[in-house]
């Protein structure tokens, strides 16, 4: 329907490739400069160097821990993981600082919203937290900014969402204002 083309290549027992074609036409030719404004992909290549970040995954589920880990490996920071929003509390209260805590919502005994609550209620917790769920509702966003998180992102996200959320959370921490944020990405 749109002129294009699609090619199937499939070998019995390993895979297919398929393969979409379609015609677009150049409605206006705009220059290096702004293709470089709004190139997003070329943007999170150019990611800041965080070898001193230190990010907390608090998540009950491994799996998740694992996905978590894996969008933030090629950022090269130090991640330390907690399964429970008890573990997570523990650790901050034994003195581990972070530079960013990623909280699950939905766990067991203690969800991250409380655990959110009795982090704020520690004397020197100043350390911004994300809601990492997989609530992905309407409204949901407002709802955990209400709650005290700094942003949310819905599970299941992708590298490039967290890098980004990542370039804007730690360019203000660097001015000192991450207090500032919800973080709002424009696609």
């Amino acid at each position: 329907m749109m002129g294009g083309k699609i090619n199937v290549q499939s070998q019995f027992g390993k895979g297919s490739i398929f393969i979409v074609q379609i015609t677009q036409k150049i409605s206006k030719l705009i220059s290096q400069e702004e293709i470089e404004l709004i190139d997003i992909d070329k943007k999170i290549e150019d990611v800041s160097n965080y070898k001193n970040k230190k990010i907390l995954i608090v998540d009950d589920n491994k799996l998740n821990i694992k996905v978590a880990t894996k969008a933030l490996q090629e950022l090269d920071v130090k991640i330390e993981e907690a399964a429970s929003g008890e573990e997570c509390l523990n650790k901050v209260k034994e003195g581990n600082k972070y530079d960013l805590i990623l909280m699950d919502i939905m766990m067991p005994n203690m969800s991250g919203e409380i655990a959110l609550q009795k982090l704020k209620e520690l004397k020197e917790f100043d350390t911004p937290v994300i809601a990492l769920t997989a609530d992905a509702l309407s409204g949901a966003k407002e709802k955990y900014l209400k709650e005290g998180f700094i942003d949310y992102i819905a599970k299941p996200f992708s590298k490039n969402e967290i890098k980004e959320k990542l370039d804007i959370l730690f360019k203000k921490a660097k001015e000192n204002r991450w207090k500032d944020v919800p973080i709002h990405i424009i696609k």
